[in-house]
């Protein structure tokens, strides 16, 4: 078992044209030696975003502060702190 604050990893900051505002970090992943799933914690800036993209697998996201929106097949669909967002493959 490890039990860590996600605080004390170093974050990966993106600002450019593609993600702008986001600070990523891994909190546990394959050097945790998780094999199967990988949780991570973004934190976004006000006027920041994510690129538009798309897996092979499904996304869950918690939004834990804030708001924001997410594109998925319907367009655009809010979010606020407290909803969970299931992105299907």
């Amino acid at each position: 078992m490890n039990i860590k604050s996600y605080t004390s990893i170093e974050p990966t900051k993106f600002d450019s044209d593609k993600a702008k505002g986001v600070a990523a970090r891994v909190v546990i992943g394959k050097k945790d030696g998780a094999g199967n799933f990988c949780m991570r914690i973004f934190e976004v800036s006000p006027g920041g975003f994510t690129p538009r993209h798309s897996h092979d697998w499904e996304h869950e996201i918690f939004v834990h502060s804030g708001k924001g929106e997410f594109f998925g097949s319907a367009g655009w669909t809010p979010a606020k702190a407290g909803d969970a967002v299931f992105i299907p493959s």
